[in-house]
């Protein structure tokens, strides 16, 4: 029985200490997950950080796709010419300074069908900035101007292309700030019949219906000598005080301006 209890004794001492051997492995786990995620949220950051940076020493550059290729091997002189022209009969942007212009891809996609996507640097950004704003006057041309980005920074306006289609399919407008795409609520214009003259002492000059900016939206006085309450960003007014309305009515002035 001595040795018994014994044998029994040091086993139980022997399982303890496996217990505390467990709770310091499982302590020891859990720091080292800890850090590998702030690793993982670290090379994240840096990532994000290099792509960004790729993507600014490529600002002044335009990527143009359906720009037909010539059979035989084109030079960038070419390549150059050809996108002046475009730039100039089918934008109407005369005197674009160029700084470089040239086929990316392999040289044997130039006898398919699909000619090769032609990257062009502008000197200035202005000029890049003005073929962006006139880029839809190539409706119908075949020929497509899109930013120069890098391959993680289209990956992540990929996937936000369904998103894009559905709120423009939903009237609203919506547009790629870099990656981040935006969506606004477009100025809906209410009947004549349901928006106060325009002597009314209610509404301001050049005020018709709801107007909406951005993500805020101003509705008009009801007619009655009140403001009817609004949320209007992270404002709300309210009440039946001509000071108040006359701050208000100046506000949808500036908005609709």
């Amino acid at each position: 029985m001595t040795d018994l209890t014994k044998s029994l004794e040091f086993s139980q001492a022997e399982i303890l200490d496996l217990k505390n051997n467990e709770k310091g492995l499982q302590k020891l786990n859990k720091e080292k997950q800890v850090a590998v995620e702030e690793l993982q949220s670290r090379v994240a950051e840096l990532n994000h950080r290099l792509n960004y940076q790729e993507d600014y020493t490529r600002r002044n550059n335009l990527r143009i796709s359906g720009l037909k290729e010539q059979p035989v091997s084109e030079t960038w002189e070419q390549t150059a010419v050809n996108v002046s022209k475009i730039l100039e009969e089918k934008l109407q942007l005369p005197s674009v300074n160029l700084e470089r212009a040239h086929r990316v891809g392999p040289a044997a996609a130039a006898a398919s069908s699909h000619p090769r996507a032609v990257v062009v640097r502008f000197k200035n950004f202005s000029d890049r900035e003005a073929a962006i704003r006139n880029a839809s006057k190539l409706k119908g041309t075949g020929i497509y101007i899109n930013e120069d980005l890098c391959p993680a920074s289209l990956e992540i306006k990929k996937k936000q292309f369904p998103l894009m289609k559905k709120a423009r399919e939903d009237g609203k407008i919506a547009f790629f700030r870099h990656t981040r795409l935006i969506i606004r609520e477009r100025i809906d214009q209410r009947s004549s019949s349901s928006v106060p003259a325009a002597d009314s002492p209610h509404v301001g000059a050049g005020f018709s219906g709801w107007v909406a900016h951005g993500d805020s939206t101003v509705r008009p006085p009801d007619g009655t000598g009140r403001v009817s309450s609004e949320t209007t960003g992270d404002r709300r007014v309210s009440g039946d005080s001509t000071g108040c309305q006359q701050r208000v009515l100046r506000d949808i002035d500036k908005l609709v301006a």
